[in-house]
């Protein structure tokens, strides 16, 4: 053969090999430059109402995973789903932008394949999702339509009833301790309830703060249930109550109780991406800048004082300021901060990530007992973050002011609360609301004449405390049971009067975080 006949086979090889290229169908990777046809969200669905047979009970708090799913679709293949998650918890204060709700922005992103994802959501909570699909050319869908779903509130969050089960409560009106349920301070535009109807049941008000939103009548000739709605155009805060206005032995059986949350800044809700250290949206870092710095800063101070404060801001609410300070080769440019807080009711704590420049941090514990836990780490220009601080804490007492015991008014010495306790006649005190610990930090008054006092928890004995003294004075006193309790906290005088000051409740900081925190 001679090398011009050679020469015509390669030639003709690769014409053939262009040929066949170019009858090949288009793929998901050859198709990243060419590919604009963005990719659509066809269909989403969420359960909008939670009912108590959806709630489970996780040892220490009720929740629900109700699966949020979708469906979508590309001319040449979804090659990822993001979905953005909002969460607006039952007593949320400093947990996102707004005063009262929680608001996580996560966008988290997940395969092509993946059709559903199940989000938690606690009692009296509300989830509201969104998706959108993106190919392997990075063209993506618009957002789908937000979707909600409502979590009914329980007994952990709601207090006050006669017989209450978990997610039942029945009002009578027999006096001022059995004619009302209030749940947690939430931040709503409306409430849903359901009733058990029939010939022996009464009339109740609803509430949310001190508006009056109606009156649910659950009078019928025969027995079962209703449910009603009660929304207003603006956007109330408070304790949602409900109470009975039956004059006779006729009682109100509330059998579901949900916080319409507002909804209306989610559509305009502002979209960011997770880091790669964990950031969340909720105030994110500045991309980082393309360096040769391979070197991490260090935290060298960081400190959430007072630990457990006991004098009230100008706001009536307690204050914790946390200040820390860091070094770096080059510069620190700003901090990531987590907090984790727990209402007084749980020892379940929720939490979230933020970014600052600032190097310290004004949090306001509330006054029903509540914990606020920090860290912070620092970050620079390169995008180098240092290890995260130790967690520091922060716990509200559970005050006289708040309106917790339920006695009312006592006496306030030297700017803090006390609660009395006397034997004769013999008397004790109680909290209003359900509380959940495992120990107790404590206050009393010391004297010749003081005596001993019993401490509960719910049914579970914390401790006695013997307050004689020969001199007039006060101690602190740190309680601890083996176990985790839950109830009302009882203050039971067993010999002389005596007087307990605040009380603190100390966490079970080992049960689960309910978030994406390392």
């Amino acid at each position: 053969m001679t090398l011009t006949s050679r020469r015509r086979l390669r030639l003709a090889a690769a014409t053939a090999v262009a040929m066949l290229a170019a009858l090949a169908p288009v793929t998901a990777a050859s198709a990243t430059s060419t590919d604009i046809t963005a990719p659509k969200i066809t269909a989403t669905s969420y359960k909008q109402w939670l009912v108590p047979g959806d709630m489970k009970w996780r040892g220490a708090f009720w929740s629900a995973t109700p699966a949020y799913t979708w469906s979508s679709s590309d001319n040449v293949g979804v090659a990822s789903h993001e979905v953005q998650t909002w969460i607006g918890n039952g007593k949320g204060s400093r947990l996102g932008v707004s005063t009262w709700s929680s608001i996580a922005k996560y966008v988290k992103t997940y395969s092509g394949t993946r059709r559903s994802l199940h989000t938690e959501v606690g009692e009296g909570e509300q989830a509201c999702q969104r998706v959108r699909a993106k190919d392997a050319a990075g063209n993506r869908s618009p957002w789908s339509a937000w979707r909600c779903t409502y979590a009914p509130f329980g007994e952990r969050t709601v207090d006050g009833a006669w017989d209450p089960t978990s997610f039942s409560f029945k009002l009578r009106n027999t006096g001022a301790a059995n004619d009302r349920v209030a749940t947690v301070p939430v931040r709503a535009t409306g409430v849903r309830i359901r009733v058990a109807t029939g010939p022996t049941r009464g009339t109740a008000k609803v509430y949310i703060g001190s508006t009056y939103l109606g009156t649910v009548s659950a009078a019928a000739k025969r027995s079962g249930s209703k449910y009603v709605t009660f929304r207003k155009a603006s956007t109330l805060s408070g304790w949602i109550r409900v109470r009975t206005t039956s004059t006779s032995s006729k009682s109100f059986l509330l059998t579901g109780l949900w916080a319409i949350r507002p909804t209306a800044g989610l559509s305009t809700a502002t979209i960011g991406y997770p880091g790669s250290q964990g950031e969340t949206d909720s105030g994110n870092p500045p991309a980082p800048v393309p360096s040769a710095d391979g070197t991490s800063p260090r935290i060298t101070k960081f400190s959430f004082t007072p630990a457990w404060p006991t004098k009230r801001a100008a706001n009536g609410m307690y204050r914790a300021v946390a200040t820390w300070a860091a070094t770096d080769n080059v510069k620190v440019t700003g901090y990531l901060y987590q907090e984790k807080i727990a209402s007084g009711g749980t020892s379940l704590f929720a939490s979230g990530t933020r970014y600052t420049t600032s190097t310290s941090l004004t949090e306001m514990p509330d006054y029903r007992g509540d914990t606020t836990c920090l860290r912070v780490r620092a970050r620079d220009a390169a995008g180098n973050v240092s290890p995260w601080s130790g967690w520091r804490c922060s716990t509200a007492p559970i005050t006289v002011l708040g309106g917790n015991w339920a006695s009312g008014g006592f006496p306030e010495i030297a700017g803090d609360p006390w609660v009395y306790a006397a034997v004769s006649p013999r008397t004790s005190d109680q909290t209003i609301d359900r509380y959940t610990a495992k120990s107790l930090r404590l206050k009393v008054r010391t004297g010749p004449t003081r005596g001993k006092v019993n401490i509960y928890v719910g049914g579970v004995r914390f401790g006695t405390i013997n307050t004689y003294a020969r001199t007039n004075g006060s101690r602190w006193v740190v309680l601890h049971h083996d176990r985790e309790a839950r109830g009302r906290i009882r203050v039971v005088a067993v010999t002389k009067k005596a007087y307990v000051g605040p009380v603190y409740l100390v966490k079970d900081t080992a049960k689960a975080v309910r978030s994406d925190i390392g």
